[in-house]
């Protein structure tokens, strides 16, 4: 044996102790390297479901403030169907009071406008006639919002009124009754109640909208 290793030059010796360290080292950073590497797959590992853990958290979020809107959203549109619903039944009701005064007031029409007592203790006899001029129709009708052009009537005679005659033509007997202004006035009543209800929804609706 120790003529064996007499025959092994110091080179060779050399050269194997390089093997052998060469070898060591490669066998330490093999496994410093496997241990790196585990540990870094563990720290990525940990680290990639801490990502997904914070990504699933914020999508959850996000979806929560989705759900949220749109349950405002909703609610919010409810809110004002049921405003909307309560506006249009109280303007529905309240066509429906204008409408049973006008009932009420047309059926009084034929008693105001047919008899009358000089005192309480007098016996009624007919109305007097009352003459409504071709002018009072003109300013009754303006006044309410409807633009007639009244045209100028002919003279008994048969020619036509000068045009001088404007102002007389206002003179003459429109031949309207005291019935039939009574109508139209009650009419008026019941149009005007309808629009100011309407306007007055409207603004209930428009300061409630401005809170």
């Amino acid at each position: 044996m120790k003529r064996l290793l007499d025959l092994i030059s110091p080179t060779t010796w050399y050269v194997a102790l390089i093997v052998a360290v060469v070898y060591g080292l490669h066998l330490y950073h093999q496994e410093g390297y496997d241990e790196g590497f585990a540990l870094g797959t563990a720290n990525g590992d940990t680290t990639a479901a801490a990502l997904r853990e914070t990504f699933t958290r914020e999508k959850l979020s996000q979806a929560q403030v989705a759900a949220d809107a749109a349950n405002k959203a909703l609610a919010d549109l409810h809110a004002e169907q049921a405003k909307g619903n309560q506006l249009a039944s109280q303007l529905a009701d309240t066509k429906d009071n204008l409408r049973k005064t006008t009932d009420k007031l047309t059926g009084e029409i034929a008693h105001v406008t047919t008899l009358y007592r000089r005192a309480l203790n007098a016996q009624p006899e007919p109305l007097p006639v009352a003459v409504f001029t071709t002018g009072f129709v003109r300013v009754w009708n303006t006044a309410n919002g409807i633009s007639t052009a009244m045209p100028a009537p002919n003279s008994s005679s048969g020619t036509a009124t000068p045009s001088s005659g404007a102002r007389a033509a206002d003179d003459l007997d429109s031949g309207l009754g005291q019935d039939q202004l009574l109508t139209n006035q009650v009419r008026n009543g019941e149009l005007h109640g309808t629009c100011r209800a309407q306007l007055n929804n409207l603004i209930d609706w428009t300061l409630n909208e401005s809170k």
